[in-house]
């Protein structure tokens, strides 16, 4: 009898350790969802941000609501390439903390995820940089922002910001560095955070272009006082400099898809100087000058490729 009664009581106590240790996982769970709003009502998660709790409704955070890093992770899944799980280090943010420290019984992969690019890629309550970011401004784009990261797959590139901004990595071309790297000692916040013309007083609390929207509004090039005379007028210049280059893009699109053989040295080697082009998703506009000397010497390289065309 003694022995019947030890037992039910065991079995009591084993039942509300565990009831009351789903209720706590629940409950540090609840605590922590919310980086994205979808993702703070429909999904209970202890991977998700909370930065929205106390930043919610400051300019930075409904700026980025606009901006494509909210987007970053949607953009990742239902995107062209094979997705792997290493392709969130970029493409949603606490991937790195989760994935290295992890937490029990809940492993952090592309099933898993629920952040986009959101505020811990950038910033941490623990930095001693400016802003809190988690390292210097001009190093943290490029993390994401290059050519190198193979998640989406062998020869495939990207994204290369990084390399034609700095112009380098193209083949056949000498190293070509933008005239803005001097110039820009932030580097890419420089232009894509700049809000509206400083000289202005009727600038809005939350941008439609700069700040934490990171689109770059031209207006900054004209308003830094680097491009503000008439013969300097980037707003009538850039739509003709952008014409151009996707002209030659269009032209080594048509060689590149004619090529007799694309195995050959001299078909990636032009492959690669128009994928670098296209994969700065600018059309150039990061170096101008090292754009246009890609595509004409993939150019340059037709009679390798189409020796039909030249008997």
């Amino acid at each position: 009898m003694k022995q019947a009664f030890l037992f039910l009581f065991l079995s009591l106590l084993m039942g509300s350790l565990v009831v009351f240790k789903i209720a706590s996982l629940q409950a540090d769970t609840a605590d922590t969802a919310g980086a994205q709003e979808s993702t703070s009502e429909t999904i209970k998660t202890p991977f998700a941000e909370g930065c929205n709790k106390c930043h919610g409704d400051e300019a930075s955070y409904k700026e980025w609501t606009q901006a494509g890093h909210s987007h970053a992770l949607v953009n990742l899944l239902e995107g062209p390439y094979e997705v792997q799980t290493s392709c969130l280090s970029c493409h949603s943010s606490g991937y790195t903390t989760f994935a290295e420290q992890g937490i029990p019984g809940h492993p952090y992969n592309e099933k898993t995820a629920v952040n986009a690019v959101a505020c811990s890629s950038c910033h941490s309550h623990a930095s001693k940089e400016e802003h809190l970011l988690v390292m210097p401004a001009k190093k943290l784009c490029v993390t994401c922002h290059k050519m190198d990261c193979g998640c989406a797959g062998a020869g495939i590139v990207h994204q290369s910001q990084a390399e034609m901004f700095l112009g380098r990595e193209g083949a056949g071309v000498k190293r070509m560095p933008s005239p803005h790297v001097r110039a820009m000692k932030k580097r890419c916040v420089h232009c894509h955070m700049a809000k509206n013309d400083p000289k202005k007083d009727d600038k809005e609390p939350v941008v439609k272009h700069g700040g934490h929207t990171f689109k770059a509004d031209f207006s900054t090039c004209s308003s830094a006082g680097c491009h503000d005379s008439a013969d300097n007028d980037m707003a009538v210049k850039l739509p003709l400099y952008r014409a151009e280059i996707e002209a030659k893009m269009k032209e080594v699109k048509t060689m590149l898809d004619n090529a007799a053989d694309k195995t050959s040295q001299a078909y990636k080697d032009a492959k690669l100087n128009y994928d670098m082009v296209k994969g700065d998703s600018g059309y150039g506009l990061h170096n101008i000058p090292y754009a246009r000397a890609l595509l004409e010497h993939s150019l340059s390289l037709k009679p390798q490729l189409n020796p039909a065309e030249n008997q």
